[in-house]
């Protein structure tokens, strides 16, 4: 517990401590080895936490949650192939699923094409999380439609300002954290939920192994884990055709794939500074950023980064969110290992929004992490005029930026490989005039774009669930589906 206060207060170090305290007093504490294991990937040191997440499984082979940190984390590993990483998801849904597959229920929802829909939320995040600013805009739609009925299961052990305002978007709000999975699946399958979402994926508080037990005649996972659930029992995934093309990443999922306008929308916060002019102008210099995760950041990331720096004369980077003095000195020394100077970086610790979003007026040009990409730093980043170069990696996780950017109009900021990340990042760099015009006219830009625009993406969510429903009232098996309708494969 001192361990867990420790973590939340961002002092990983000593909550590293306290955790190997309480291990060295009892060995076989099973919830101390999967913490540990979650306070060493915040310090960046992923090779120690899986260790620990295979001990807290090597412990308790049943431990879901064990299970899902471990594919989390896995999925920041460089070393990592897609095919690798697809079929470790898949063991999951082995597991979970195997035990419980020979009594999932026989669904009796009524099969009536055009009656209201019961659709239930899962989640831990509904609350101050990424995961509720992206659904709430869309929610605020959805709540005024006569022909859906929304239902919340919400998995967490507090409620806060933003959970009180959630509430009133759904005819039902359930505390779910106390039940057992067993427990939860009956409760869902006796409220008559048509179609159930996964707002969490292989994220916290999760309730995978629920789903596992098909409590509903249609399952889906949406927005909060950018990957496959790996469960035979989860129909659908929704996604966009710039993320997830058809034709390279339907072997990576078991479900589905479902193609909205936009994968999620972004909602701009209201108290947001004004987009300053180009630093780079004044400075003389150009300034790289990054506002990742600390985690997100390897040694291939920064030796590509460094590559960018190099070929730049007199650039520097800001880097935020580097939450303890261990990653800082670990991030410091990688760059040193590149020849990038200590005095050309500048780390700032996690802080409040409002303070996140003024250091973007420092900031020129932001370089993405890799395998693991930005999102909501990116979506964030180009509200205050700040384009993002990434690379178009080949798992989920390392493509965020190709939508947002792409549906931005800004595909010139997404690269193919490493070698065209570094020609990008340069070429961009030594454009100040460009960089100075695409930041005067970001704002306008970005709110064209289909992630701003939360009544398209409600509505192609509204009709991807009517396709779902229609064909499963009609006894045929999910297939990949475009809610505007320019194709529909079967897979």
């Amino acid at each position: 517990n001192l361990g867990n206060a420790l973590k939340d207060l961002g002092r990983p170090e000593e909550a590293e401590a306290s955790y190997r305290q309480a291990i060295s007093l009892k060995p076989e504490l099973v919830e101390a080895h999967l913490n540990l294991g979650t306070a060493l990937k915040d310090l960046g040191r992923l090779e120690e936490a899986e260790a620990s997440y295979r001990q807290a499984i090597s412990l308790k082979p049943e431990y879901a949650d064990a299970h899902s940190n471990l594919l989390f984390l896995r999925s920041h590993m460089p070393t990592i192939g897609a095919e690798q990483l697809y079929e470790e998801h898949c063991e999951f849904g082995r597991k979970f699923e195997e035990p419980v597959r020979s009594s999932w229920p026989l669904h009796t929802n009524a099969k009536e094409l055009t009656r209201t829909l019961r659709i239930g939320f899962v989640s831990g995040d509904l609350r101050h999380h990424a995961v509720a600013s992206f659904i709430e805009p869309i929610l605020r739609h959805l709540s005024t439609r006569e022909e859906l009925s929304l239902h919340a299961y919400y998995n967490y052990h507090s409620v806060d300002l933003v959970s009180k305002r959630l509430q009133g978007y759904f005819a039902s709000w359930s505390r779910v954290i106390s039940l057992s999975d067993a427990d939860l699946a009956e409760k869902i399958c006796a409220d008559g939920i048509d179609i159930l979402i996964d707002l969490s994926g292989h994220t916290a508080y999760n309730r995978l192994p629920v789903f596992a037990r098909k409590p509903a005649p249609l399952q889906a996972s949406w927005m909060g884990y950018p990957g496959t659930t790996g469960l035979e029992s989860m129909d659908y995934y929704f996604c966009d055709k710039r993320w997830l093309p058809q034709d390279q990443f339907v072997s990576q999922f078991t479900e589905k794939l479902l193609y909205l306008p936009a994968s999620a929308a972004f909602l701009p916060e209201k108290e947001a500074p004004a987009v300053s002019a180009l630093p780079a102008l004044g400075n003389g210099y150009v300034t790289f950023g990054s506002f990742n995760r600390s985690d997100k950041i390897n040694q291939v990331t920064v030796q590509v980064w460094s590559r960018v720096m190099r070929a730049v004369p007199k650039s520097r980077m800001v880097l935020g969110g580097v939450t303890s003095d261990e990653s800082k000195q670990r991030i410091t020394d990688w760059f040193a290992q590149e020849g990038v100077a200590a005095d050309s970086l500048t780390m700032y610790p996690r802080m409040g929004l409002g303070e996140y979003l003024a250091l973007h007026s420092d900031v020129d040009i932001c370089l993405d992490a890799f395998p693991y990409g930005g999102g909501t730093t990116i979506f964030h980043a180009l509200w205050m005029g700040v384009p993002t170069v990434t690379l178009a990696g080949g798992t989920p996780p390392s493509r965020g930026g190709v939508t947002i950017l792409g549906s931005c109009g800004l595909d010139e900021f997404v690269s193919r490989d490493v070698d065209s990340f570094v020609q990008t990042g340069v070429l961009m760099a030594t454009d100040v005039d460009g960089l100075s015009t695409i930041r005067a006219g970001m704002r306008a830009r970005v709110s064209a774009s289909p992630a701003w625009r939360s009544e398209l993406i409600a509505q192609g969510f509204e009709l991807g669930l009517r396709m779902m429903w229609q064909r499963w009232c009609a006894g045929l098996p999910a297939q990949s589906l475009d809610v505007d309708g320019s194709y529909n494969v079967v897979c």
